[in-house]
Order: C-alpha cells, then structure tokens, then sequence
C-alpha cells in the first residue's frame, strides 16, 4: 500500500536529496570573492573570476541514483524483502554522498587560501536528512515484514 509511513519517508528522502542538488552545501567569504561548493564543483571567485575550479560530479551523479532509488523502492511494497534490499542500498549511495561532499568541505574548500571557516548550507543538512529518512524507512519495512511473518506463522 502506498499510503504507509515507509513510503512517506522514502518520498521526503527523495525531497531532500533534491534539495541537496539543488542547493550550496558550504560557503565562505574570502577578501574579493567568496569559495562555494555544492555536488557539481567545488569554486573559489576573485574579483568575479573562478581562481580554482574542481568539477565533483559524481557527487551529483550519486545523490540522483538515490533519487531513483528512492521512487523506485516506493512502488516495491508488494515485495518487502526486494524493497529493504533497494533501500538498503540507496542508504550506502546516500551516506557516500554525502561523505564525499564532507570530504569535499574540508580539504577542497576549507584548504584554500583566506577560506578559513566558511558556513554550513541547507544542502548538506538535507543530505544527513535524506540518509536518517532512508534510514527509518528501512526501519518500518523490518517491522512490516515481522509483522507478515508473524501472522504467517499462527495460521
């Protein structure tokens, strides 16, 4: 059934991910310009140039497979075991994501010169969010599944 809490979690999961594509997940003013990085690249301007430019696609390339994930394991609730699998799944895609995007932060952005201490954006809370939302939707998919089984096994 559509209408269980799993499937909501799974459709926020995927809200946030969008989120996390389509927002900065670090910034920092640096004197004449600002360093920026989001899931596509990583970019220190200058005086309105790009001084450093480092492409981090895969980032993107990974936070959009767990879109599709996301939707896909939705529609997976006739067949609990194969949904936990694709959930299961999709919260590795979802914490490398975000772990490389961390990673990206600190010795991409953090490193640069005058960078220093930048500030956290919305995008990479959404993408802790979207793992803790995959995370307890695996959660209700077990406890369906244990439900099954056990009314299973007093017929």
């Amino acid at each position: 059934m559509l209408q269980r809490i799993q499937s909501l979690l799974l459709l926020l999961s995927a809200i946030a991910l969008g989120v996390f594509l389509g927002t900065n997940l670090w910034t920092s003013d640096i004197t004449g310009g600002q360093v920026i990085v989001n899931p596509y690249q990583v970019l220190a301007t200058k005086g309105g140039l790009a001084s450093f430019k480092k492409d981090i696609f895969y980032v993107a390339v990974m936070a959009g497979m767990g879109i599709l994930i996301a939707i896909f394991a939705i529609f997976q609730y006739k067949r609990r075991v194969r949904q936990m699998l694709f959930v299961a799944l999709n919260s590795l895609l979802i914490g490398a994501a975000v772990a490389i995007a961390v990673y990206h932060v600190k010795y991409d952005g953090m490193t640069l010169e005058g960078a220093g201490d930048g500030t956290f954006d919305v995008g990479i809370f959404a993408g802790f969010a979207a793992l803790a939302l995959n995370w307890m939707a695996n959660r209700f998919i077990k406890k369906d599944e244990k439900l099954v089984k056990n009314a299973d096994r007093m017929r």
